[in-house]
């Protein structure tokens, strides 16, 4: 026969495990979500994700990753790479939104591609002042350089556009050749500038 003290110490202990277990018996975490998802391409060191609360290194030739903190229900998020490799540019594909419910996140992809040189040749140039722009890398060639190489690289697949950002008074120089394009699995050295 039970004792009442045994029997409140046995609803005690139950009503503890029940709490542990979670609402249903369940062992799912109901307040917040894992993060995660896949990898493309990585063949390199390097390569640091973020979402604003934590963020998780990732190996060359991983394919999967999981973020070491979980996202509260109610919150938001936001995936981006914090470090990149050296040799590549990674970009993120449904890395942001707001977790509405208990299900863990997967379907964030990252993909990365190679990153090559962009540079080419110059005619003509005298003097110094030239700054050659790439959306917003620079490159200043000194005076009587015949050839230049933005320090930035351009991931394949990414287009560029190479301009003159300021000329080397008093000449005028102009981008003559190869201005414009997408790279491809190479570097590219056929942009040609003369100066006059």
């Amino acid at each position: 026969m039970k004792t009442p003290a045994r029997s409140l110490r046995l609803a005690a202990a139950c009503s503890l495990l029940a709490a542990i277990a979670g609402c249903g018996g369940s062992s799912t975490n109901n307040t917040s979500v894992s993060l995660s998802g896949t990898v493309a391409g990585l063949t390199d060191n390097g390569l640091v994700l973020s979402n604003g609360i934590s963020s998780v290194t990732i190996a060359a030739n991983a394919t999967t990753f999981v973020f070491p903190s979980r996202v509260l229900i109610g919150s938001s998020y936001l995936v981006q790479p914090s470090a990149l490799p050296p040799t590549l540019t990674c970009t993120v594909a449904g890395g942001s939104g707001n977790v509405i419910n208990g299900d863990d996140i997967t379907t964030v992809k990252v993909t990365c591609v190679k990153r090559n040189n962009l540079g080419g040749t110059i005619a003509g140039l005298a003097n110094a002042g030239l700054i050659l722009a790439n959306g917003s890398d620079v490159v200043r060639p000194a005076a009587g350089a015949q050839s230049f190489t933005f320090p930035t690289k351009v991931g394949q697949g990414f287009s560029y556009g190479v301009t003159v950002l300021q000329h080397p008074a008093p000449q005028s120089c102009v981008v003559v050749a190869n201005a414009t394009g997408t790279m491809a699995a190479a570097d590219v050295t056929n942009v040609q500038v003369n100066c006059q």
